[in-house]
């Protein structure tokens, strides 16, 4: 019998209008780039990481400003956090990593890749490029679950966590969810993780099979990242993305999901500011899950987006770049973390500018 997810408590409800033009986010996805660097982790991997500097320091009323690290998630790359990057870049030092085999992110050696192993490469980036200091960690979806990792893996590192953010994530129970598809869900999962496993290494016929399937594949994004039109735009960033992701990276991860426990991990992030963000129609990570992770740590702002899919931050920008504004003000309030907090924002929708992809 399968284990059922807690359900949703009625929440308070704020609506907030997003005033952001479709021709300013085409704008806006022009690519956005920083000071690359090579960080090669224990095992000889070479990852791709991109630094934001700021052209003069920046202090709080507590002390130097943190320097933010934004974790992007499962198939995709540091493009992600695109908005979240162009509202912050110039005001923090922003950091960027991408997972091994993700991006321009190297492989590394043979051998299967798990939450774990991320962790310690997150570790050893912040050794390279912030080794002192105070940082906020943001991650979203496997990035979130690499964060959390890194909470129990190095927690040397935690006097330096001044605030984290977990957006569209799980702490686990990934097994129990169906992504959207109630009678096949599960068996389609299982049927992924049987053909990547029956290819024996022949990656690139099923490397060849996704670019002539490149259409479908944008189809299946918009259905499975968002909840609701958005411009055409963003879902072909999203496949992009996707798209640049090799197949064995896929085949590598993809069981690790059924299997993910970072509920004790969580007790390494309490007594500090933290946000969990859920998007109300997440295929992906259902919102009960980021619910569950608010509950395990009694510091934290909890804001459920309704109508918003697994890629929330591009989805609804402004909400999530917001909450993570506000969640840096409360890391360099030295007066402590506030009491925490359970909230539905609800995107007004903008008539007559959004396009459906």
């Amino acid at each position: 019998m399968r284990p059922t997810l807690p359900t949703l408590p009625t929440l308070p409800v704020r609506r907030r209008p997003l005033r952001r033009r479709t021709s300013d986010r085409r704008e806006e996805l022009l690519p956005l780039t920083g000071s690359p660097v090579e960080v090669v982790t224990d095992d000889g991997a070479r990852l791709h990481v991109e630094v934001d500097e700021l052209d003069r320091p920046a202090t709080t009323g507590a002390g130097p400003a943190p320097t933010v690290v934004l974790c992007h998630g499962y198939a995709l790359t540091a493009d992600c956090w695109h908005f979240q990057r162009l509202a912050l870049r110039g005001r923090y030092r922003l950091v960027l990593p991408e997972l091994r085999g993700h991006g321009r992110s190297g492989r590394g050696p043979d051998g299967p890749v798990g939450v774990a192993r991320l962790a310690d490469d997150l570790g050893q980036v912040l050794d390279a490029v912030a080794p002192d200091g105070p940082v906020v960690l943001v991650g979203h979806s496997l990035g979130g679950m690499t964060v959390m990792e890194l909470a129990a893996r190095r927690p040397d590192l935690l006097p330096r966590i001044a605030a984290v953010a977990l957006v569209a994530t799980s702490a686990g129970g990934l097994a129990a969810v169906d992504h959207g598809l109630p009678l096949l869900g599960h068996h389609l999962v299982h049927w992924a993780e049987l053909a990547l496993e029956r290819a024996g290494g022949r990656y690139e016929v099923l490397e060849r099979s996704r670019r002539v399937g490149a259409d479908l594949e944008q189809r299946l994004v918009r259905h499975w990242s968002f909840a609701g039109p958005v411009a055409p735009e963003l879902v072909r960033l999203s496949a992009r993305m996707m798209a640049q992701t090799p197949v064995d990276v896929i085949a590598d991860l993809l069981p690790a999901f059924a299997t993910l426990d970072e509920r004790e991990a969580l007790a390494g992030l309490a007594g500090r500011p933290v946000l969990v963000v859920a998007a109300e129609r997440d295929l992906m990570t259902p919102a009960a899950h980021g619910r569950g992770i608010a509950d395990a740590l009694p510091e934290a702002e909890h804001v459920l987006v309704r109508g918003a899919g697994h890629l929330v931050m591009l989805e609804h920008p402004g909400v999530v770049t917001s909450r993570l504004e506000r969640l840096l003000a409360r890391a360099a309030d030295a007066s402590g973390p506030p009491a925490a907090t359970h909230e539905v924002v609800v995107p007004l929708a903008r008539r007559g500018r959004r396009r459906r992809a």
